[in-house]
């Protein structure tokens, strides 16, 4: 009796780990684009972002951040892609790209434009619902001059 209830749980648990249809990246070719709104992330502080997939495992992305008012602002720009490393709705991936920075200030005696920019590239992981949510988990590695780990989180909604 005691095999059979070992059996039995081992083939519960094998049923459970095994994949099914439905886990794999139907929603990514059936919702192909994703806005979201990133926290920290390759911006620091926040941005907004559009994605659009390309193929199953490649996507191109870009977003925008703007930090500060009239008197001073930042403003970030980014382009990159972002690949899939498993078919299935929740999987791993790499992004990569480019940010570009635009400083100006005209507040006070002061004014002053400055322009730099840096690339990303980092590990990451997706969960992609086929009701239309996206949520995003990554550590970029922020590349100028040397490199900075920073971590953000990416959540939105397919179409």
């Amino acid at each position: 009796m005691n095999r059979l209830q070992n059996a039995s749980r081992i083939a519960a648990l094998l049923l459970l780990l095994l994949p099914t249809g439905g886990s794999l990246a139907q929603s990514r070719t059936e919702l192909p684009n994703d806005v979201t709104l990133d926290l920290l992330g390759r911006c620091l502080v926040y941005s907004f972002s559009y994605q659009r997939i390309v193929t199953k495992d490649f996507g191109i992305e870009g977003g925008l951040s703007i930090l500060g008012g009239s008197g001073a602002s930042v403003v970030f720009i980014t382009g990159g892609g972002r690949i899939y490393l498993s078919p299935r709705d929740a999987a791993p991936c790499i992004s990569g790209g480019l940010v570009a920075i635009t400083a100006q200030t005209g507040a006070g005696p002061f004014s002053s434009d400055a322009s730099t920019a840096y690339l990303y590239a980092g590990p990451g992981f997706e969960y992609r619902s086929s009701g239309a949510l996206v949520f995003r988990g990554s550590l970029y590695f922020l590349i100028r001059d040397g490199f900075f780990v920073w971590p953000g989180v990416q959540i939105g909604i397919a179409f």
